[in-house]
């Protein structure tokens, strides 16, 4: 199967999608990867890749579409800009990287934000392709939780993208068994969630030389 992983952050950066990319191609499946530029947790593009973007192009036989984006930096501003740039790129250059592209399945990686399904969905339906959603953080209540976001017209905005990117999807996987009833308080669908949970990191035990 050809698997198009959509994750807004990824390799160098270091997240757990990294790991679950290896084991796809392990089983026999083709993956390729839409993301950004890296550039988490620091706010700024990393030297390495500034100095040889060519050698972060693919990553363990994975094919990698690199995007163009507005970094992080500092700040809530810069942040917000930093997701809409993800949203604005995917869809009009990560649409034009994809064009001779199709994939079988669309997979979306979402540590944060959930936009990162809105270029996934608008790739989804020119190639006429299911879309596979893993929840690892729950919109909007990490918004009102962490961001303080009061205002009721900003968090109903917030919502109808939320449930708009939700009913868009084929499956939507939540990483935590409590994260199911809030993503289908979000979605129309609620037979479409089921719970995926994130695997356990398996450490080298110190050898006993007794």
């Amino acid at each position: 199967m050809k698997i198009l992983i959509v994750s807004q952050y990824f390799w160098p950066e270091n997240f757990r999608i990294n790991d679950f990319i290896p084991e796809l191609i392990k089983r026999g499946h083709t993956v390729s990867v839409l993301t950004g530029i890296p550039n988490y947790p620091a706010g700024k593009i990393f030297s390495e890749y500034k100095d040889q973007p060519s050698k972060f192009s693919a990553y363990k036989e994975a094919e990698i579409f690199r995007v163009p984006i507005i970094t992080r930096g500092s700040g809530s501003i810069r942040l917000f800009i930093n997701y809409i740039s993800f949203i604005i790129s995917g869809c009009i250059f990560g649409s034009w990287k994809l064009r001779k592209f199709k994939p079988d399945l669309i997979f979306v990686y979402e540590p944060s934000p959930i936009t990162v399904g809105i270029p996934a969905i608008l790739i989804g339906k020119l190639k006429r392709v299911p879309i596979v959603f893993w929840t690892l953080d729950l919109w909007p209540e990490t918004l009102i939780a962490v961001g303080g976001i009061k205002s009721k017209s900003i968090l109903w905005f917030i919502e109808k993208v939320v449930r708009y990117i939700y009913n868009n999807c084929t499956l939507i996987l939540g990483q935590s068994r409590s994260f199911i009833s809030s993503i289908q308080n979000h979605c129309d669908y609620p037979e479409r969630v089921h719970y995926f949970p994130s695997w356990a990191e398996v450490l080298p035990s110190p050898v006993n030389d007794s």
